[in-house]
């Protein structure tokens, strides 16, 4: 954010050139911190009171600082697309850390019920997250051309949460008897692939009903396919922490609604063996 101040030389109270114009750059520090402080709040419930729930920084951090890194590369290149796909990756980070934070009270809601939440606090915490984010300005003066695009960017964020509860939901279905590394992982990436496609090919009909052009169904594949590999490599760090800390692998069952795992009962001591002599 910009800040320009003109000084006052001798009381004309007018601007008096480049000499006399300060240009300060304010960043307001606040606004960008507020889905820091979400995923600090959620660390604060009585269910991640614990040491290894602060692990959750690890993949959250890494995502944030890819996300960075990929704006000042856009920045410099003046590639805006990029831009904007780097901020809405890092938005969909605070959406997933979220969603593991808050897995346990996720499972015992009821199935459908607990999708649906699972799709509104990643969407919710998401938008948050790219509200404050550098670029929201500049998709927000896009409005001019397109009116309808904040209603887009909200039907985008909750279709990805959608997205992401529903595969987590299949993927634990097909996963109940067996949860492994390998399976879950690929399981994950299907699911969010045919979902994306389900998505995709309920706009296309809803678009192609208006139109009388014909459409390329193998730019459309093509186009699933790369949304949902994106999907995937944002849930990737969170799979990969899961995997690594049972305490995260316990959420990951809980957000699949996998039993937890119980301690087996110790074996019960053998009854003493009193050899009983021949009667004298």
């Amino acid at each position: 954010m910009k800040v320009v101040a003109y000084a006052d030389l001798g009381g004309l109270g007018a601007k008096q050139g480049p000499a006399a114009t300060f240009v300060w750059r304010l960043p307001t520090v606040l606004p960008l911190l507020l889905p820091w402080l979400v995923v600090l709040a959620l660390l604060a419930l009585p269910s991640n009171r614990q040491g290894r729930a602060w692990l959750i920084w690890v993949p959250l951090a890494a995502l944030a600082l890819s996300g960075a890194g990929l704006w000042e590369s856009a920045d410099a290149a003046t590639n805006e697309g990029l831009g904007y796909f780097a901020q809405a990756a890092g938005a969909a980070a605070f959406g997933l850390a979220a969603i593991w934070l808050l897995g346990t009270a996720l499972a015992r809601r009821r199935r459908a019920f607990g999708i649906v939440l699972m799709a509104l606090v990643f969407a919710a915490v998401s938008l948050l997250a790219l509200v404050v984010s550098p670029v929201w300005e500049q998709m927000w003066d896009l409005r001019g051309h397109e009116p309808a695009l904040p209603l887009y960017l909200l039907i985008f964020w909750i279709a990805s949460g959608f997205a992401y509860a529903g595969a987590l939901s299949l993927t634990g279905w097909m996963c109940r008897r067996r949860f492994g590394v390998l399976r879950v992982s690929l399981r994950l990436l299907f699911w969010l692939w045919v979902i994306w496609l389900m998505a995709g090919g309920l706009l296309v009909g809803v678009v192609t009903l208006g139109s009388s052009g014909g459409f390329e169904w193998l730019g459309f594949l093509m186009a699933t396919i790369v949304v949902s590999l994106i999907s995937y490599g944002l849930v990737l760090p969170f799979l990969i922490l899961s995997f690594a800390s049972s305490f995260y692998r316990e959420r990951l069952k809980n957000l699949l609604r996998l039993p937890a795992e119980t301690a087996a009962p110790p074996a019960p001591a053998a009854a003493p063996i009193i050899a009983q002599g021949s009667p004298q």
